[in-house]
């Protein structure tokens, strides 16, 4: 399954130890899942940790690298104009549909109001163990 991360998934990782630092994990151990990227969310997300929340710059280059070690980057080939509230979130829906993803992995209500976009399932983060529940089924101590 190929699996489209908003930025905000990789922010909320890198901010703290939270559920979304566990699907990060479980794209990185998994052979059934694939995460897919692109430069536009990449730039995003770099952005956003040094304006926003300050961190210094090799901080930044080694989250986005690593990233760049999970995920598959994909060139965007179509541009989409269908989040007109927040623009920038179509980058999401551009990875996706450029990527061939199966699903996007989001925060941002404006793509979770869509719930699917060309066939492209589109869920929120504490959802995804309902989706995708053989993933997360609760491990034995």
């Amino acid at each position: 399954m190929r699996v489209v991360l908003d930025t905000n998934i990789y922010i909320a990782a890198a901010l703290k130890n939270s559920f979304s630092a566990e699907i990060i994990e479980l794209v990185t151990r998994s052979n059934d899942l694939t995460a897919i990227t692109s430069e536009e969310i990449l730039t995003e997300l770099t952005q956003k940790l040094k304006d926003k929340f300050h961190w210094r710059e090799e901080n930044i280059d080694y989250f986005v690298a690593s990233v760049r070690k999970i995920a598959e980057v994909v060139e965007i080939k179509e541009k989409v104009s269908v989040i007109l509230r927040d623009p920038e979130d179509n980058k999401i829906l551009e990875c996706a549909v450029s990527g061939e993803a199966d699903l996007i992995v989001t925060l941002d209500q404006d793509l979770i109001k869509l719930k699917k976009f060309r066939g492209i399932g589109i869920v929120h983060s504490k959802t995804l163990a309902w989706t995708l529940p053989e993933y997360f089924k609760k491990r034995k101590a």
